[in-house]
């Protein structure tokens, strides 16, 4: 995704998420009783789509798409929770018809339970690990991680045989508009700015504060020449997006890229560097410009794009 969920949002989910494990506990501990004690099981137990009764069900299927549908473990808990209520569902019935489940059947029960618990610990790790490497003010991943995350899609480059590309942006003369028009109005244009950016890329797309005006995207699956219209749209388009202030005046921005394609075998590090190398010749060149790296393939010498 472009961008992780802005903080308010995922600390609003991990806090539904600590809810829903204390409710798939309290169902659990009910089911046990059911087995142990011969209490009397919910009516919504016994139903063929109990997952979905259950107050996991009605808070997983709430919402189509569900904002945590790109973590595998949220992923992976639809599979093992409608397994643990069909087991379940199975061991009840066997305990209406006055057998006894069978020890293995038990067994299933449990650890199923038990995983889907654990999966659920998982990915509140995995938001709250979001919110720690978030960018308070653009909604962006921080620099924490960043290096981790763009060897993992160098890697995966590598196995599916897709070129990836990175990009540095920085915004032209933001000093200015911080000394002329004050800081909430630098504030501004960061959010702006970088909702616009969002809006742009792509869902798989990744989006870094490289720097105080600076940021650094990741184009998996990219050929340079792909990438090089990604990254264009986002230059043309952020000279005409008028930036509102909270006074209600408009301000326009630009800013200068610097565009460079992953070599496999090297370290991404290098990557950054000759990223950063085209944006200064970008910034160099009169900025409101692209400049390209260019591959071991091309002729030697920058590419040129931009106004």
């Amino acid at each position: 995704m472009p961008l992780p969920l802005d903080r308010d949002k995922t600390q609003k989910l991990s806090e539904e998420l600590e809810n829903i494990i204390a409710a798939h506990l309290a169902w659990f501990k009910q089911f046990n009783r059911v087995l142990v004690c011969a209490g009397q099981p919910a009516t919504s137990d016994l139903a063929i789509n109990a997952h979905l009764l259950s107050p996991f069900g009605r808070w997983y299927y709430s919402d189509q798409p569900h904002p945590l549908a790109s973590y595998a473990s949220f992923q992976d808990l639809a599979d093992i929770q409608q397994a643990l209520h069909d087991a379940a569902r199975e061991a009840i019935g066997k305990l209406i018809a006055g057998q006894r489940p069978a020890a293995k059947l038990h067994d299933r029960c449990i650890d199923l339970a038990l995983k889907v618990n654990n999966k659920l610990r998982h990915l509140q790790l995995e938001i709250i690990g979001d919110l720690l490497s978030t960018d308070a003010l653009t909604g962006c991943y921080s620099r924490r991680g960043m290096i981790a995350r763009l060897q993992a899609e160098q890697e995966r480059a590598a196995r599916i045989q897709r070129p990836c590309c990175i990009c540095l942006m920085d915004l032209d003369w933001f000093k200015r508009v911080n000394d002329e028009q004050g800081h909430p109005a630098g504030d501004a244009v960061l959010r702006q700015g970088m909702r616009f950016i969002a809006n742009v890329l792509r869902k798989y797309d990744t989006v870094f504060r490289y720097g105080g005006e600076e940021f650094l995207f990741c184009l998996p699956g990219t050929p340079l020449n792909d990438a090089t219209q990604v990254v264009e749209r986002i230059r043309s388009g952020l000279e005409k997006l008028p930036i509102l202030l909270s006074d209600k005046q408009k301000l326009h921005i630009t800013a200068s890229f610097g565009l460079a394609e992953i070599v496999q075998g090297k370290p991404v590090e290098d990557t950054i560097a000759q990223a950063d190398q085209a944006l200064l010749k970008a910034k160099a060149n009169g900025r409101n410009r692209l400049e390209i790296w260019p591959t071991d393939s091309q002729n030697s010498g920058y590419i040129t794009d931009g106004a």
